[in-house]
């Protein structure tokens, strides 16, 4: 009979800044190239909406909660004027999230400006000031790593009422299938994080309005 390999669990930071510079790599997170396809019809619905919920505001505030290395926030910066906060738990992922950011600003003639701050709400449940009296919040593939109570009031005070929000997450039928992870680099062992949860729709949707 074949063993199953075991799995060794991280915290979330360490499990992120170990995966580094391969997170944003399609054949290794195909969730990302999955998400990435659905942007391409939420983003533009989500700016519109928020434009006009707040159409008497000169300078939009976007937080993008769990930004890990920028991936949806340089999607943001040609959408000038408007400030875009970057939050995520992990300093390795902010760290390249600065990095793609400063490479991509330069390809523009007219961007949004931009600020990355590493924010754990499980840990410093104060979030950085920069984040507050947002106009919109995006967060992808985040939510696994909070209960549903733990996700909501971390990102309920960061944004202005009347705002919009965009969270996807794995869905909970592949969720409950496949157990999620990544092979560790250096020691080739399975890795992944304790704070991991599977979200039904219907939870996700009852939890949201509290």
């Amino acid at each position: 009979m074949a063993t199953q390999t075991a799995t060794r669990l991280l915290p979330v930071e360490e499990l992120y800044g170990s995966w580094g510079n391969a997170y944003d790599q399609g054949q290794v997170n195909n969730m990302q190239g999955l998400d990435a396809v659905q942007q391409e019809i939420y983003l533009p619905k989500f700016l519109s909406l928020t434009h006009e919920a707040h159409s008497s505001q000169k300078n939009l505030k976007i937080v993008d909660f769990g930004c890990g290395t920028g991936r949806t926030t340089l999607k943001l910066l040609n959408i000038p004027p408007a400030t875009i906060v970057g939050l995520d738990a992990t300093p390795k992922l902010i760290e390249l999230a600065r990095e793609k950011s400063a490479s991509h600003l330069n390809s523009l003639p007219q961007a949004a400006s931009v600020q990355y701050e590493v924010y754990n709400p499980l840990i410093h449940p104060e979030a950085p000031a920069c984040a507050e009296n947002a106009h919109g919040l995006i967060s992808t593939l985040a939510l696994e790593h909070f209960t549903l109570p733990e996700f909501f009031k971390a990102i309920s005070p960061l944004v202005q009422p009347g705002s919009y929000l965009v969270v996807t997450d794995l869905h909970p039928d592949l969720a409950t299938l496949n157990s999620y992870t990544i092979a560790d680099e250096k020691s080739g062992e399975l890795v992944w994080t304790a704070a991991s949860h599977v979200h039904p729709i219907d939870d996700v949707r009852a939890e949201a309005p509290k």
